[in-house]
């Protein structure tokens, strides 16, 4: 599908020169993460550079995963960007004076689901929301980081991190989105720094 590149989770590929999407959990719970989710839900990741045109393909392609994340979303308030079986979508849009960018959050209706805009820093394009999974709160946030972003910007994705982390409601965390950052670059690499200091993988 053009225009369209999966998620390859925390695994990364040997080529120096990809830009990456990347999902991170926390290492001290990985393990347990892992088997709540492989025995409830399911989710996944797409940068989808324009959504509105797409929605209706994706989202027929993908319906059997319970949460869908969509980073390039280039939708503004204009734009409707409903779809059955799915909870009335979490956005936050650049638009209408900005192009680009935007993210999208799909939670399936019999998930309950919150907004957790209070993770959420000004001039970050990130979705935190909260959901409730075997009696677990989980918190699941999609990033959108734009190419060249400067030190600003990854301090205040920082911050997001650290106020997920420390929120003390939250029994697991899973990150997810398009940080446009080689993870193979090591101690250069801004998204592996800061997963390492919160104990991420």
């Amino acid at each position: 599908m053009g225009g369209i590149e999966t998620n390859p989770g925390p695994h990364q590929r040997s080529d120096d020169n990809d830009d990456h999407n990347i999902s991170f959990e926390s290492v001290s719970e990985s393990n347990s993460l892992r088997e709540m989710f492989s025995t409830s839900i399911s989710f996944l990741h797409l940068n989808v550079q324009s959504l509105l045109p797409k929605l209706d393909l994706i989202v027929t392609e993908y319906e059997d995963f319970d949460i869908l994340s969509f980073t390039e979303t280039w939708l503004n308030g204009n734009n409707s960007s409903d779809s059955s079986n799915y909870q009335k979508p979490f956005r936050k849009d650049r638009g209408p004076m900005k192009s680009g960018g935007g993210v999208i959050v799909y939670v399936k209706e019999n998930i309950h689901s919150k907004r957790r805009d209070d993770l959420e820093v000004p001039g970050v394009e990130v979705i935190w929301i909260q959901l409730k999974i075997n009696n677990k709160n989980v918190l699941y946030g999609t990033f959108y980081v734009p190419p060249k972003s400067n030190n600003e910007i990854w301090t205040k994705i920082e911050s997001s991190f650290e106020s997920a982390v420390n929120d003390v409601k939250c029994d697991r965390i899973i990150v997810t989105g398009d940080f446009i950052d080689n993870l193979l670059n090591g101690a250069n690499s801004k998204i592996h720094n800061i997963c390492t200091n919160y104990s991420f993988e």
